[in-house]
């Protein structure tokens, strides 16, 4: 950061400065650096030109999981992560790790900032780090992705499966054989028969970012879920060292941008998805209520408590109560959304 003329967090001093970097792992097309490039652009605009940043996209900066350390030593002033590159960091952050809890990704990111705002415990995860959260950003309902249809639970039985996180051990539950690779690596793995199919990502980050449709024309809504967030952190020195109005632009930039990503800004989103999807050829479709009951049954509590060990092990104390605090903030924000899924919203147009 390049601060021209006094410093002071909290004041009006008009004169300064303020030159900014920010890194990401995502590609200029994904719809996070849309987001990302809209957010810049309310706050450069804003500040009337007192803020400029620069983006630095597809870890041209700092690779996917160095964003948090990249942030905290001053490397860029912010960045996108996710808490669940860090677990061991963000213990109860992680809870959105957990599949088949929330169905509504944009509810569970306005529930995380939610606790970001009025749960201690949760914030003090991101204190003890140097770092504040900007903003949290969806990571919209993982879709399942194949060579051949997959319109049933017992479809996964046998299939090598490209996952993430908790999502490996699902997969390993439901009788497939899991595997941990890249997101960049799956079009060549699906090509190469290294796996037969891919889930843990997002339509719109599958077709838009990846052009995965190329090599499995079918793509299908699990019911599994949204368990993975991402979260633009800035290096809370930084953030201190602001004035106060720009720290209010930057933070309606936010609630605009994501605020409003039930509306028009998603529909955009989702309107060039579903146009792609259709160029790629895919079939879209979405499992029945009983198939996806069928999966959630099968894995029950484990997952669930699978991530109250790890957040006990990582120093997490309270963790029952905290997750009775998350299902509750998740409820009430999930019953106020107007969020339709991806698919959902391709197939009724």
């Amino acid at each position: 950061m390049v601060i021209t003329g006094c410093s002071g967090s909290g004041g009006n001093a008009d004169g300064e400065t303020f030159d900014l970097t920010w890194t990401s792992y995502t590609t200029p097309e994904g719809y996070y650096s849309m987001a990302m490039d809209r957010w810049i652009e309310i706050v450069e605009e804003e500040t009337d030109g007192r803020v400029t940043i620069e983006p630095f996209y597809s870890g041209s900066l700092c690779a996917t999981m160095d964003g948090l350390a990249c942030t905290k030593d001053g490397r860029a002033d912010i960045a996108y992560t996710s808490p669940a590159f860090h677990p061991a960091e963000f213990p109860l952050a992680n809870v959105v790790t957990v599949p088949f809890v929330a169905k509504d990704p944009v509810a569970q990111t306005k529930t995380a900032m939610s606790l970001f705002e009025n749960n201690e415990a949760y914030a003090s995860e991101f204190e003890a780090e140097g770092v504040r959260p900007l903003y949290f950003a969806p990571v919209t309902t993982s879709i399942l992705g194949t060579t051949s249809e997959a319109d049933s639970y017992e479809d996964l039985d046998g299939l090598s499966v490209r996952g993430t996180a908790r999502m490996l051990k699902a997969l390993e539950i439901a009788g497939a054989n899991p595997s941990a690779i890249a997101v960049s690596e799956i079009y060549e793995s699906i090509e190469n028969g290294v796996i037969d199919a891919w889930s843990s990502t997002g339509l719109e980050s599958a077709i838009t970012e990846w052009n995965l449709g190329e090599v499995t024309p079918y793509m299908t809504d699990t019911q599994s879920g949204s368990f993975i967030n991402v979260v633009a952190i800035m290096n809370d020195e930084v953030w201190q060292s602001l004035p106060s109005d720009i720290q209010d632009i930057m933070t309606e930039a936010s609630q605009e941008v994501w605020g409003g990503l039930e509306g028009e800004y998603l529909e955009e989103i989702f309107d060039t998805t579903c146009d792609k999807a259709a160029e790629q050829g895919v079939e879209l479709s979405t499992w029945s209520d009983a198939e996806a009951e069928k999966w959630a049954d099968a894995v029950g509590d484990t997952l669930v408590n699978d991530w109250k060990s790890e957040a006990e092990a990582a120093g997490a104390e309270d963790v029952d109560a905290f997750y009775e605090d998350y299902l509750a903030e998740l409820e009430t924000a999930t019953a106020e959304s107007d969020y339709v899924a991806p698919v959902e919203y391709c197939l009724s147009r």
